[in-house]
C-alpha cells in the first residue's frame, strides 16, 4: 500500500510478542486449582459484558469499512476506548471482588493473545517483504484511526496502527478464554481457522484491500501466507491458554452453575 519496506515499529511490536510468547512457554508456571469453582450470577453477567466489549475490538472495522457506516476514528473514539475501559474496570473489579477465575480469563486471555499476535506478524511481514501481502495492515489501520489517509502514515500512526492490531489479537485470545475456560492447544488452532475465514470474507481484506474473497484477485500468496500467520497464532495462542488458564468450565457451566447456586440459596432462605 505505501512500499515494502519495513519500518522500525515493524520490528519492535512483534519482536515484544515473539520473546514474550517464548519466555512464557518457557517458564514453569505455579500450580493452580483447576477444579470448577462456585459461580454466581454477578460473575456470570461480569463474563457478558465483557465479551460485549471485547467484540467491539476486531469488528469496529468491519463496520468502518461498510460503505454507508461510520469511519473509523469516530466508531474508535466513541466505541473502541470506553470498550476497552470497560474491560479494564471488570479486570480490576473480579480481582477485587474474589472472581478470581474471570480475572485469569481476562488476565490471560489478553496476553497471551496480543503475545502470539507477534508469532503471526513474524509470518505476515515476511510474506509482506517478499510483496505477497497487498499492503502492511497495522500501517493502515493506524491511519484510518486517525484520520490522516490523505497525509499517510507517521511515527504517531504506526504506533497507534500497531496497538490496535495487538488489540484485537488480545480480543480474541480474550474470546476463547471467556467462552470456553481452559483448552487443549489444538482448540486455539480450530478458533484461528475461524478467525481466517471471517478475515478473508470480510470488507477489510475484500473491500478495502480490494483483495476479493480468499486474496483471489490479489494471487495465491496472500491466502497462503494469511493462512499461514493464522496457523502460527493459533497454535502458540493454543500453547499460552493450556498453560496459563486456571480452570476448566466453558461458559454455558457457568451459568447452569450460577443457575444451581442461585436455587439453593433461594431453598435455604426459604
Amino acid at each position: 500500500m505505501w512500499g515494502t519496506l519495513l519500518v522500525p515499529v515493524d520490528l519492535l511490536f512483534p519482536a515484544a510478542g515473539i520473546l514474550t510468547t517464548v519466555a512464557a512457554l518457557r517458564r514453569k508456571p505455579q500450580p493452580r486449582q483447576e477444579r470448577l469453582p462456585p459461580a454466581s450470577a454477578g460473575e456470570l453477567i461480569a463474563t457478558a459484558v465483557a465479551l460485549v466489549c471485547v467484540a467491539v475490538g476486531p469488528n469496529i472495522l468491519v463496520v468502518a469499512l461498510t460503505p454507508g457506516m461510520p469511519d473509523m476514528h469516530v466508531l474508535a473514539r466513541s466505541v473502541l476506548i470506553p470498550s476497552v475501559m470497560i474491560i479494564a474496570i471488570i479486570g480490576f473489579a473480579s480481582r477485587s471482588l474474589g472472581l478470581h477465575r474471570l480475572a485469569n480469563r481476562l488476565w490471560t486471555g489478553a496476553w497471551a493473545g496480543a503475545a502470539a499476535t507477534g508469532m503471526l506478524d513474524a509470518v505476515r511481514l515476511t510474506g509482506f517483504s517478499f510483496g505477497l501481502m497487498p499492503g502492511n495492515m497495522p500501517r493502515m489501520f493506524g491511519v484510518l484511526i486517525l484520520n490522516t489517509m490523505a497525509t499517510g502514515p507517521s511515527v504517531l500512526s504506526d504506533i497507534i496502527g500497531y496497538l490496535y492490531h495487538f488489540w484485537v489479537g488480545a480480543c480474541f485470545g480474550l474470546t476463547l478464554t471467556l467462552l470456553c475456560g481452559k483448552v487443549r492447544w489444538w482448540v486455539g488452532l480450530v478458533w484461528a481457522l475461524i478467525i481466517e475465514l471471517g478475515m478473508m470474507t470480510t470488507p477489510p481484506m475484500v473491500v478495502a484491500m480490494d483483495t476479493g474473497y480468499f486474496g483471489l484477485k490479489f494471487g495465491p500468496g496472500l491466502f497462503i501466507v494469511s493462512l499461514m500467520a493464522h496457523i502460527v497464532y493459533g497454535i502458540f495462542l493454543g500453547l499460552l491458554l493450556a498453560k496459563y488458564t486456571a480452570h476448566h468450565g466453558h461458559i454455558l457451566q457457568l451459568a447452569s452453575a450460577a443457575v444451581q447456586a442461585s436455587k439453593a440459596s433461594e431453598g435455604r432462605r426459604a
